[in-house]
């Protein structure tokens, strides 16, 4: 790999979650056990390095059955998580990529435990090669991302990305809707309890506490539910 571990732990993993990141850019998509074989890391060790792992946006996994598989997430994000070490980082990306082996097997979910790994999806959204729709919760977003929001919007308008907003007239005086979004108000006893987003065959939800969890669900039956759901209250809902 060259200077890769070297430069993965200047960027802040320790030598263990260095080695296991890289090792799941190996094995695409793998159970802890199989993680402790190819590391040769006690199984014990190896889920809090998980842990960490996620929390830094790296990993996430996906629900197969009743057991997680783990994946490394694309190298490109790390230029997101530290846009000054881009540099460095954009030294290692092509042999990453190299090594990088894409999951065969289905995915049904994949879990983000914290903001950086939300962020990482957020920023896809806008390239979305379909329209957008938004069920949005009213609170939420601009607390956790307060200096993101106009720039999320922006995107829409540089990527000339339609987006639809659902959200309860009781946010409405609050709110300065940008173009291109587009937004209609529902009752203001009709608040949703998540910001839920729709693009391409994904469903985006996002479930604001105090440590936010984000939950990308892949699959075009369970999309176009959530959109038909959506178009059903956008022709009740007053602009």
């Amino acid at each position: 790999m060259g200077n890769a571990k070297e430069i993965l732990q200047e960027f802040g993993l320790t030598e263990n979650e260095t080695q296991v990141y890289l090792a799941l850019l190996k094995l695409g998509s793998a159970s802890a056990s199989e993680i402790t074989q190819k590391t040769n890391i006690h199984r014990i060790n190896i889920y809090d390095i998980l842990e960490r792992l996620q929390e830094k946006g790296l990993v996430s996994y996906v629900i197969l059955g009743k057991r997680k598989h783990y994946e490394a997430s694309d190298p490109k994000k790390i230029l997101e998580i530290e846009e000054e070490r881009k540099r460095k980082i954009k030294e290692i990306i092509p042999q990453l990529s190299a090594e990088r082996v894409l999951t065969k097997e289905p995915q049904e979910a994949t879990i983000f435990k914290d903001k950086k790994g939300i962020k990482t999806i957020l920023d896809e959204i806008p390239k979305s090669k379909t329209d957008v729709y938004l069920f949005a919760s009213g609170w939420g977003f601009k607390e956790n991302f307060p200096d993101y929001t106009d720039i999320w919007h922006e995107r829409f308008r540089l990527h000339k990305t339609k987006i639809k907003t659902l959200i309860s007239s009781k946010f409405k005086k609050e709110l300065k809707v940008p173009k291109p979004l587009e937004y209609r108000y529902l009752s203001s006893e009709f608040v949703f309890p998540s910001t839920t987003v729709l693009y391409e065959d994904k469903v985006f939800m996002i479930l604001w506490s105090a440590h936010p969890l984000g939950i990308l669900i892949r699959g075009k039956e369970i999309s176009n539910s959530y959109k038909e759901f959506f178009n059903i209250l956008w022709e009740t809902a007053k602009p």
